[in-house]
């Protein structure tokens, strides 16, 4: 039979639904005075991804539970959107904590006063975060990472943890070494996409030019509609292009560099840098090409 803890209330839900609206006024109010078809479509991938990631974690942070039976602890949220299992006899030892939350956000949502994510917690390590608030947080250890939760009834809670022979003991794990990226296939491949991407999208309209196969007249700038509103010359437009280009290898270079800083702390999270971008510049060379395919 299990027996279910609700999270402690605090204020993540309301901290994201507060960031939420200010995301959404400034950007609605932003994309209402641009006049640049790239950088509209732009901001409207971006409006949709973090509403959606506003909404993802705002439902997280509402509805987290914890539930044990004789076996394992589960970590839950509506439509399973965390859905974890971690059984008993992983569990090495625990200890607790009060007060802000002393480390660095990897991925998720929060850091001081509460945390749904990844992060690197100062004297615990590597810790899996499902806290909604700081009053009372413990920290479960296992040989793989460590999940740092906060159960409304949390005596209780404890009393279920020593029941099942888990000790409240000290412990301090160390930063990694940063990952040999050029190793890791999972963040290489989209890395040479993304390089390859990069590539066409800076050099293909100056082979153009050079070869002579671009207009006279091209268009330099579009309204919201993808009507143009200024016309310039081939070569105008080619190294209009290739500045975007630079700018996505500029962006691709940080990413790549981020990655490595990040994968000292955690070697599944550094993969978000590279795909951003990546999206990125698949982004501006979808542009690039229904430019070039329609006015060609």
């Amino acid at each position: 039979m299990k027996t279910t803890y609700k999270s402690a209330k605090g204020l993540g839900v309301w901290t994201i639904v507060g960031i939420t609206v200010i995301y959404n006024v400034f950007m609605i109010v932003l994309i209402n005075f641009i006049n640049s078809y790239e950088i509209f479509n732009l901001f409207k991938l971006a409006f949709i991804a973090v509403n959606a990631y506003q909404i993802y974690y705002i439902i997280i942070c509402g509805t987290l539970k914890y539930s044990m039976d004789e076996e394992n602890l589960y970590i839950t949220s509506m439509f399973k959107f965390k859905n974890e299992k971690i059984p008993f006899k992983d569990i090495r030892m625990y200890q607790k904590s009060k007060g802000y939350i002393k480390g660095v956000k990897l991925s998720g949502y929060g850091k001081s006063k509460f945390a749904i994510g990844r992060s690197f917690i100062h004297k615990v390590g590597r810790t899996y975060m499902f806290v909604t608030s700081t009053k009372n947080v413990i920290y479960l250890k296992t040989d793989d990472i460590t999940y740092g939760i906060s159960p409304e009834n949390f005596q209780e809670f404890e009393l279920k943890i020593q029941e099942r022979h888990i000790e409240n003991l000290q412990w301090q794990n160390k930063l990694n070494k940063g990952v040999e990226l050029r190793k890791e296939p999972k963040f290489l491949v989209p890395f040479i996409i993304a390089a390859i991407i990069v590539l066409m999208l800076t050099l293909n309209p100056i082979i153009m030019y050079l070869y002579g196969n671009l207009p006279d007249r091209m268009p330099l700038s579009f309204n919201p509609n993808f009507i143009a509103v200024e016309f310039g010359t081939g070569k105008q437009f080619a190294f209009k292009q290739m500045t975007y280009g630079l700018l996505n290898m500029g962006l691709l270079f940080c990413m790549y560099y981020a990655a490595y800083i990040f994968s000292k702390y955690d070697k599944k999270v550094f993969y978000k840098f590279i795909y951003t971008a990546l999206v990125v510049a698949a982004f501006f060379l979808i542009m690039q090409i229904r430019i070039l395919c329609t006015f060609k």
